[in-house]
């Protein structure tokens, strides 16, 4: 049988193509799965359908498993000590009223300043310094109450932070945002870009990078990352739904997610011609 490939993606139109709705307990369209080649599926596909949809197929591209597990500031602090990557010195509480009594209580472990962070947004929009006690209660009644919260050290990164975009095993897109001096440093809030600056540095982020992904079981993310010493760099944060500002757009997006596609489906396809 001449191989074939499914794509439940309309903007990445395979041999079969299935709209993202089509019912799966269709005996016609389970054998398909079963026996494609491989099988590409969107991003924002719900937890539940994916792991149905992969349960059918022999491959599929990307892996979410991790997107679905890990989302979340709190659950990605969990997975770094999972695997022992460097990170923020952490404290992850469930809600307001546990971490301000540990913060009354205790303090924090760590010298001023710190930083406040809600469980979810994006932008650095619950995202707080902390120069002061004062500072805490400012800033908590910004982020929803019963959302998971956390408290980190502070990361001298010199004013900048790399972003680092992963498609797939081997393709891979990197700059620094640069802030100017101020806390943030995301392009929304004022950053700028800096693609061909500390080279050195963005090599060994996305090295680093790369090398989560396969050990996590991740294809497509964006990771932030500082570089606070000659170290190992400092992951701070995974975005499963990132900013397109930095890669060109939606367009430039998904042309690098287009090319993941055709470099997985080329491997596969060896794959096959060897077995």
């Amino acid at each position: 049988m001449v191989p074939y490939f499914v794509s439940f993606y309309p903007q990445v139109p395979m041999e079969e193509n299935l709209s993202v709705f089509q019912s799966l307990d269709v005996p016609e369209v389970q054998r398909l799965l079963t026996e494609a080649a491989g099988v590409v599926i969107p991003r924002y596909i719900l937890p539940s359908r994916y792991e149905t949809i992969i349960k059918l197929a022999r491959h599929w591209f990307p892996r979410l498993r991790a997107k679905h597990v890990y989302e979340g500031k709190t659950r990605q602090i969990m997975l770094f000590r999972e695997l022992n990557i460097r990170h923020p010195e952490s404290l992850l509480f469930e809600g307001s009223a546990e971490l301000l009594r540990y913060f009354n209580d205790e303090g924090v472990p760590w010298e001023y300043p710190v930083v406040l962070k809600g469980d979810l947004g994006g932008g650095g929009s619950a995202v707080f310094p902390i120069y002061c006690h004062e500072d805490v209660s400012r800033h908590i009644r910004k982020i929803p109450s019963d959302q998971p919260m956390l408290l980190q050290r502070w990361v001298e990164h010199g004013g900048k932070d790399l972003r680092v975009v992963t498609y797939g095993q081997d393709l891979a897109v990197s700059y620094f945002r640069v802030g100017g001096g101020q806390f943030y440093n995301n392009v929304c809030r004022g950053g700028r870009m800096d693609r061909d600056g500390w080279p050195e540095q963005q090599a060994k982020g996305i090295e680093a990078s790369q090398a989560l992904c396969r050990r996590a079981r991740i294809d497509i993310a964006g990771f932030d990352l500082m570089f606070p010493d000659e170290g190992e760099p400092v992951f701070v944060e995974i975005n499963f739904n990132f900013g397109r500002k930095g890669l060109g757009g939606l367009a430039g997006h998904r042309k690098y997610e287009f090319e993941a596609v055709r470099r997985w489906r080329e491997r596969r396809l060896r794959q096959l011609g060897s077995e």
